[in-house]
């Protein structure tokens, strides 16, 4: 028995230098790809597992930020299946969504124009992306300075035309402040879509254009059986991306009207600021956390729908 327990203690013994070897040979391979992993990982867990964890948290509380927190139970999300001002924010949210109608054909056309020969494209590019790089609070302050009612180019623009007899309320108005920030924030984004749509135009390859032209493709025929078909994950990726990002913007809005005139530009996530930062009732970051998570559920759905669409189209396909 002895003798048998020694031989595999000996064996042991035996095995565990070659562990720490191999051990070691594994540290010398990988250890700096999970080394670069891990500042990412911890970014990841600071700034989005933890505010997840700490919204679900405070879907249960009332928390004004300087009071005690207190227990509400399901409280908060009484209140949001009453708040009128909520859902009628999903509504003009679904409204404004529809700006990617007119913004993201703008930006295929123009694409289609900068795809040509055309001298000086390099120039137009810059100017159609320059609104999207620069800040949303320098965007909304030319908007504002356009829209001015009294020195505004705009109304002065329209008046020396005798469009109009007296300049015109574009902010104080409820559906023409929705408008003007609708017009804006297309005006911002339609660049970005626009060098998407450019890169889908450049990745078909050449000879097969030079194909179609050779038998008698015209134009538009080009552009509905080859450009468009080809480039079908890219206008996916487009789609989702322009419906995902209308769907959370509030930066027009926020500056140019903070939601007024009487809550006719409220969206839901400027809402959803309100309630964090402080609105007409002051803030409540209980009931902004509820209004956020049942925000960010409904966007996973739309997400995950959207998604099952596009890959049963593509399976049709």
């Amino acid at each position: 028995m002895s003798k048998l327990t020694a031989e595999s203690g000996l064996a042991g013994a035996s095995l565990h230098p070659g562990s720490r070897r191999s051990f070691s040979r594994f540290l010398r391979k990988y250890g700096p790809a999970y080394l670069m992993l891990l500042v990412p990982v911890c970014f990841f867990i600071v700034f989005s597992l933890y505010p997840i964890g700490w919204a679900l948290k405070y879907v249960f509380y009332y928390y004004d930020g300087v009071m005690p927190e207190r227990f509400t139970g399901m409280a908060n999300l009484h209140r949001l299946m009453e708040d009128q001002i909520y859902w009628s924010s999903l509504w003009k949210q679904a409204l404004f969504s529809l700006k990617i109608l007119i913004e993201l054909p703008l930006a295929f056309v123009l694409a289609l124009f900068l795809y040509s020969r055309l001298r000086g494209r390099n120039i137009f590019r810059a100017m159609f992306v320059m609104p999207y790089i620069l800040p949303g609070s320098t965007m909304a302050l030319v908007m504002y300075i356009l829209l001015n009612p009294y020195n505004g180019g705009l109304n002065q623009l329209l008046l020396k035309l005798h469009l109009i007899d007296q300049p015109v309320q574009f902010l104080s108005g409820g559906w023409t402040a929705f408008a003007s920030g609708m017009v804006m924030d297309a005006w911002q984004n339609f660049g970005i879509n626009m060098l998407f749509f450019l890169v889908g135009l450049t990745s078909i390859p050449k000879d097969v254009y030079e194909s179609a032209d050779m038998d008698g493709a015209t134009g538009w025929k080009r552009m509905r059986y080859i450009s468009i078909p080809m480039m079908g994950r890219i206008l996916q990726m487009i789609l989702f991306l322009s419906i995902l990002g209308t769907l959370k913007s509030m930066g027009p809005f926020l500056v140019l009207t903070n939601g007024g005139p009487n809550n006719a530009t409220e969206l839901t996530f400027l809402y959803i600021f309100h309630q964090f930062f402080g609105g007409e009732a002051g803030s409540n970051y209980g009931y902004g956390a509820t209004v956020a998570v049942v925000t960010a559920l409904m966007l996973v759905v739309i997400s995950a729908g959207y998604f099952k669409l596009t890959k049963k189209m593509d399976y049709q396909e």
